[in-house]
């Protein structure tokens, strides 16, 4: 390879670099609600929010469409995806219905260093629901966590929608986060990092199946307390 092509390889690279960190710069400001749901996007609102082309951000547009975080309402109007109690319902479904059968299939594969590691630093994390930052650097770290259970399965495909799911998630969590000033997951212990060297891959997706399920009725149960309506965007 020529010193021209190394040079042309770099760009590239250090240019997608660039565009997934303004993606995720994007689906932050979703998840935190600074980009509220139903709230109008444009390219001009992603440029000037994010200092970017009207190129890229037309591009981010596309992209975050496809993944659900924006909702082409007409030709000329994109929105925030909305976040109502069945979008919840769905997300949930989606995921008792994918994550614990692909964690069953993936167990044998992973890596406990990287779920202690990850374990240790929810741990030690702060949880302030007013510290934005320190929010979602949990949230980050609970969706990596249950990413690194799925991640050895060879479904390219599958672990898309696996990624996206947990993305999305975020919102939902986030909301419940800013409403009860609680988390709607727990760190898990040791102990429960241990027992999954050992447990059985059917009784894994049973355990995973009924953790996604009490988080669910958490979460809506305290929706539902503070605002009955079914297909109303919830905000914080």
């Amino acid at each position: 390879m020529t010193s021209n092509s190394k040079s042309d390889m770099g760009g590239m690279t250090a240019e997608f670099d660039a565009h997934e960190d303004l993606q995720r710069q994007v689906k932050e400001a979703i998840i935190c609600q600074r980009l509220a749901p139903g709230h109008k996007v444009t390219e001009l609102v992603l440029t000037e929010m994010f200092d970017t082309t009207r190129t890229v951000a037309r591009s981010l547009m596309e992209q975050l469409t496809v993944q659900g975080f924006l909702v082409s309402i007409s030709p000329r109007i994109t929105r925030v995806s909305p976040l109502t109690v069945l979008s919840i319902k769905e997300n949930f479904a989606l995921r008792k219905m994918l994550i614990p059968d692909l964690a069953s299939e993936s167990i044998t594969f992973v890596n406990f260093s990287e779920l202690e590691r990850l374990n240790n630093e929810m741990s030690k994390a702060n949880f302030s629901p007013e510290n934005e930052a320190d929010l979602l650097d949990l949230l980050h770290l609970n969706s990596e966590y249950n990413l690194a259970l799925v991640s050895g399965v060879q479904y390219p495909l599958a672990l898309k929608w696996a990624h996206l799911l947990e993305d999305v998630a975020k919102r939902i969590y986030w909301l419940y986060a800013k409403r009860t000033g609680d988390l709607p997951f727990n760190v898990r212990g040791h102990e429960e990092i241990e027992k999954l060297r050992h447990v059985d891959p059917a009784r894994l997706k049973n355990m995973l199946r009924e953790s996604l399920y009490q988080t669910e009725q958490r979460i809506l149960t305290s929706i539902f307390f503070q605002e009955p309506l079914y297909a109303k965007n919830l905000g914080v």
